[in-house]
């Protein structure tokens, strides 16, 4: 017999454990489903906490690198790339345990394996140990997103890269083209630049970080181009062929083509929600190009199924605005003297979802 929970959360990224710890601490009997075999999502494991950890490395790297203007005799300044590696993989595998010893403490049961809506508050798990089916009243899903590729590729571990495979890559590559100056593209140069690589950014708009404010986008360049990275926008990608020294890249920039050889390349150029093989179509949900649409308490059309973080329409794809999803959404859950004002940030979708 399958067994019965208040609440299942889909995913335990940021949006899924920061509401799972909400709603086991209101009352409610929480179950979170998760496909890998750590908890945290993308922002943990693969994302922001891995890539700040390189960045500091970088920064420290740097600093020391360059003592004698600070007044300080450094010697000779070896880089011991495994080190670092491995530094990164303690500072998330710390965090993992964190949330590990919160679920245990809020008696939250984690449950491994894909997790797939039947509709009527039901969601089939496929598993290391076989297949489980669970229920409840209410149905978070927070699946998250993964990184776009560009059409007709295919990531690998050597040399075409998303912020994934790149977090893995055993040497510091001599030269790497980033595709894409949003907010991975751009740490990821300054991370390499300053390790020592030859770092060329191509970014399609016509300035980098072009959701951020233009003047800090301004200003950002300058800095960048400063540490010696080459800059291109309102550059477009035309061609990515592997070759076996590395990777060839063309680009079209003001009607002329360039062309760039680089040992690797990493895509950057946004990501898609994880929407696909979740089970939507057993639901009443509406989507909008594979993004899900709720409203402002985050309710999708179908009774007790939410959706939050990566995946909603029209909300931003941050990890703080991911959590602050899920606590509104456990806040209508949880009843009178709950609901929290509803943020800024949060969009209005479909007026007939409102409550």
């Amino acid at each position: 017999m399958a067994d019965e929970f208040d609440l299942i959360i889909v995913g335990s990224g940021p949006g899924g454990y920061v509401a799972a710890i909400r709603a086991a601490q209101w009352g409610l009997r929480t179950a979170v489903v998760e496909k890998d075999d750590r908890l945290g999502g993308t922002c943990l494991n693969v994302g922001c906490i891995p890539t700040k950890a390189l960045l500091f490395n970088a920064e420290v790297y740097d600093y020391v690198k360059r003592g004698k203007e600070f007044g300080i005799e450094c010697g000779d300044v070896k880089l011991h790339w495994d080190a670092v590696l491995a530094r990164q993989k303690q500072i998330v595998r710390k965090h993992n345990k964190g949330l590990e010893f919160l679920f245990r403490k809020n008696k939250i049961e984690s449950v491994r394996g894909f997790g797939k809506l039947k509709g009527n508050g039901r969601v089939a798990i496929q598993g290391p140990e076989g297949e489980r089916e669970i229920g409840a009243k209410h149905i978070i899903l927070a699946t998250g997103s993964e990184a776009r590729m560009l059409p007709g590729l295919e990531a690998d571990s050597e040399r075409l890269l998303t912020n994934r495979e790149i977090l893995e890559v055993r040497s510091i590559p001599e030269s790497i083209v980033i595709i894409g100056a949003g907010a991975v593209g751009v740490e990821f140069a300054s991370i390499y630049r300053r390790f020592g690589s030859e770092v060329t950014v191509v970014e399609m708009l016509p300035r980098i970080l072009p959701l951020a404010d233009e003047e800090i986008s301004r200003e950002l360049e300058k800095s960048l181009k400063k540490q010696g990275i080459q800059i291109f926008t309102n550059a477009r990608v035309q061609r990515v062929e592997k070759k076996e020294s590395g990777v060839e890249v063309e680009v079209v920039q003001g009607g002329a083509a360039k062309v760039f050889q680089a040992r690797q390349t990493l895509v950057a150029v946004g990501r898609k929600p994880n929407t696909e093989g979740v089970g939507l179509e057993n639901t009443r949900a509406e989507t909008e190009r594979g993004f899900v649409k709720t409203n402002p308490y985050m309710q999708t059309a179908e009774p007790g199924l939410y959706a939050i973080g990566d995946i909603v329409a029209g909300t931003p794809q941050l990890a703080h605005a991911a959590s602050m999803e899920g606590i509104v959404a456990i806040g209508l859950m949880a009843g009178p003297g709950h609901v929290p004002e509803v943020p800024g940030l949060l969009v209005v979708v479909e007026d007939d979802f409102l409550v």
